[in-house]
């Protein structure tokens, strides 16, 4: 499986772990307590984990803001 450069990933319609974690810029364990806690949803393709694009930008805007504002 090829590596994909982050504009190739940025495109894509679902993510694995390791694609959220870049499209994101959030690390591996952060993605895994988000999603334990029900911030960010996920769907099970067998025994992998993926984020879909579009509920993973909604998820990562529903974020607190800085200073608490929301």
């Amino acid at each position: 499986m090829p590596i994909l450069l982050p504009r190739e990933v940025a495109r894509s319609l679902a993510f694995s772990v390791k694609e959220a974690c870049e499209f994101s810029s959030l690390g591996r364990t952060t993605i895994y307590k988000y999603l334990k806690d029900g911030l960010i949803p996920a769907h099970k393709c067998g025994r992998r984990t993926i984020f879909l694009r579009d509920e993973l930008e909604q998820a990562l805007k529903s974020l607190p803001r800085v200073g608490g504002a929301s």
